[in-house]
């Protein structure tokens, strides 16, 4: 098993966080499930299906060569036999907008072939390549072209590379933030969506999600009280509700399960044959 992640070129980095890879080959006696929790950071994702086995939904359905996962509110399953070869992008929240000329809200939840956005050349590009390296310049030189031609929101753009975006929750800090770039909470949250794909407030909960996956990593069952509270929960029972929705799982369950390994909020385990 192998994740790497690769640099990114500075031109890029305002709206791309990282390129990664992750080549997995295990025993033929188990197959791979991968459980996605919701996630604030969309992504681009190729598989190599000569080679390798392709990823399949629960319902059994082979996913595009190279599709694009808009923000993911909910949990969803996939799964692959016992080999899979990934190269992917982990897009900062507000990029999709800008990069595909697309309302952001139309991709929550979604995961499209990239070739229903635009009509490109990636994926026989990607798929031809001889190495991960040389995918991180194709798909740099492709995001750079795009970038140049588009116009984003300054606002937004300012809000996610200043120091606004963890500042989303209640209403006062909304506030605040639509009167610093004088406008209205109603065109901040109109705005925020429409680049963003969901709700600023929703953003704000997968944020405090999010935050709980590596603490619970570290941390046993009886502090679950002390860590909702370090999130800034209510109390533990609003932590474990909002756990389940985002997760599919409770906190203890989730502590309970052993993962092959991860990238972002995808968490791969393995599973008996039958």
């Amino acid at each position: 098993m192998n994740y790497k992640q690769y640099p990114v070129h500075p031109a890029l980095k305002n709206w791309i966080r990282y390129f990664w890879s992750y080549d997995v080959c295990t025993s033929t006696a188990s197959a791979l499930h991968i459980r996605s929790f919701a996630d604030r950071y969309p992504r681009l994702v190729f598989q190599d299906i000569c080679s390798f086995s392709p990823i399949k939904d629960a319902r059994g359905t082979v996913r595009p060569v190279c599709y694009l996962s808009g923000i993911d509110t909910q949990p969803s399953d996939a799964f692959w036999d016992s080999q899979f070869s990934h190269f992917g992008v982990s897009f900062h929240p507000h990029a999709l907008h800008l990069l595909f000329g697309i309302n952001a809200a139309e991709l929550t939840d979604q995961m499209p072939d990239i070739q229903l956005l635009d009509k490109t050349e990636i994926p026989n590009l990607l798929l031809t390549a001889k190495s991960h390296i040389e995918r991180v310049s194709i798909l740099s030189d492709y995001f750079y072209k795009r970038i140049s031609m588009a116009k984003g929101d300054t606002v937004i753009d300012h809000l996610f590379h200043g120091d606004w975006a963890d500042r989303l929750e209640n209403e006062k800090n909304l506030a605040a933030i639509a009167s610093h770039y004088h406008i209205s909470e109603r065109q901040l949250q109109r705005r925020f969506k429409q680049n963003v794909g969901i709700s600023a407030r929703k953003f704000a909960r997968i944020a405090k999600f999010e935050k709980a996956l590596p603490a619970l990593s570290s941390a046993d069952y009886g502090s679950l009280t002390q860590l909702a509270y370090d999130l800034e929960y209510a109390d533990q029972s609003h932590f474990i509700k909002d756990f389940k929705l985002f997760s599919g799982l409770s906190p203890y369950e989730f502590v309970k399960q052993s993962s092959l390994g991860s990238e972002s909020a995808s968490f791969i385990y393995t599973e008996e044959l039958t």
